[in-house]
């Protein structure tokens, strides 16, 4: 998020993000409430967001603070869903929810997977033709490297076939483990290789590679990689990714647009609107920690869904008492 406006729809809900001029990031559901235009298609005018169909000017917390036309007259009604903001770890992570339940200390804490002021580091968005608990269930079983990065990611861990992933829990973390010894990459020297893809909810996927000569301690030194994966559509996803230079030119990004993003888009085309569990899946056992993440989502999201029937039935049975009162 530099300059300008950035439009996004999340979740299928359209939304906008820009910076305000002391560069505090906000976010506004982008559709004006006059006649329903795209506010991104305004522009920025300070702090404000200016419509750009008839000149309506909304503040960052989506009240209309202007109306250029006529008297000025700015009816009641005229404001926009505002969404809190929080800037942490280089994102800015939004939260879409009742504003007096936004809790920035729920941000997954990301400082180990983020380089230092002297590190480099690649990033690319990237979208994605899928559900994003496909994509996380891509990142979370990497046994599919063996066949779909044959070419590419494959030869990097070609121990990665035999490999017995071990999944482990801390919290609502869910982490794969893959250890490789005494491997041989094809440059004459054996290799002990450590992958590990760590799930934060509900869509950061963490992953870290090192390798060191067979028999010597795994040091700090690894390659660290961020996959954000937020949902756009039911069927689309947006996808950040952001990873520390390993010198091998398009090893990271390439592999994934070029041979991921077209698989799971296939995938997604071949299950049409039918639920993933209601196709009855195989499940094999480097599914594990897919599904593992799989199932702590759909306990969040049942969580969340109860917790909105009971505050739906409390201002209900208040409006009730209320008349009965009256």
């Amino acid at each position: 998020l530099v300059d300008g406006i950035l439009p996004r729809r999340i979740a299928g809900e359209p939304v906008l993000l820009y910076r305000q001029k002391n560069g505090t990031p906000a976010a506004m559901f982008d559709r004006c409430p006059h006649r329903f235009a795209p506010l991104s298609r305004g522009c920025i005018v300070g702090d404000y967001i200016r419509c750009g169909y008839h000149g309506l000017t909304f503040d960052a917390k989506g009240g209309c603070i202007a109306n250029p036309l006529g008297e000025g007259y700015i009816p009641e009604t005229a404001s926009v869903r505002a969404f809190p903001t929080e800037e942490k770890f280089g994102l800015v992570w939004i939260w879409r929810g009742d504003h007096e339940k936004a809790e920035p200390k729920n941000i997954p804490d990301l400082s180990a997977f983020v380089p230092g002021p002297t590190a480099e580091f690649k990033t690319a968005y990237i979208h994605v033709r899928a559900d994003y608990r496909l994509a996380i269930d891509n990142l979370m079983d990497l046994s599919h490297s063996v066949f779909l990065h044959a070419e590419t990611l494959a030869p990097v861990t070609p121990g990665l076939r035999d490999a017995v992933v071990r999944v482990s829990r801390n919290g609502e973390r869910i982490k794969a483990t893959i250890e490789m010894k005494n491997i041989d990459i094809g440059d004459g020297e054996r290799r002990d290789q450590q992958l590990d893809t760590e799930w934060f909810a509900p869509g950061v996927v963490a992953l870290t590679f090192a390798q060191v000569p067979h028999g010597e301690l795994l040091g700090n030194e690894a390659i660290h990689a961020l996959h954000i994966i937020t949902p756009e559509t039911e069927r689309s996803s947006h996808y950040l990714f952001g990873s520390t230079v390993d010198g091998r030119e398009g090893m990271t990004r390439d592999p994934f647009v070029d041979e991921d993003e077209p698989m799971l888009a296939a995938c997604q085309e071949r299950m049409g609107e039918e639920d993933f569990w209601s196709l009855r899946p195989v499940i094999l056992p480097n599914d594990a920690a897919a599904i593992q993440v799989r199932r702590q989502l759909e306990k969040m999201i049942r969580n969340e869904q109860a917790s909105q029937s009971l505050v739906a039935s409390a201002r209900l049975l208040n409006v009730i008492n209320q008349r009965s009162i009256e």
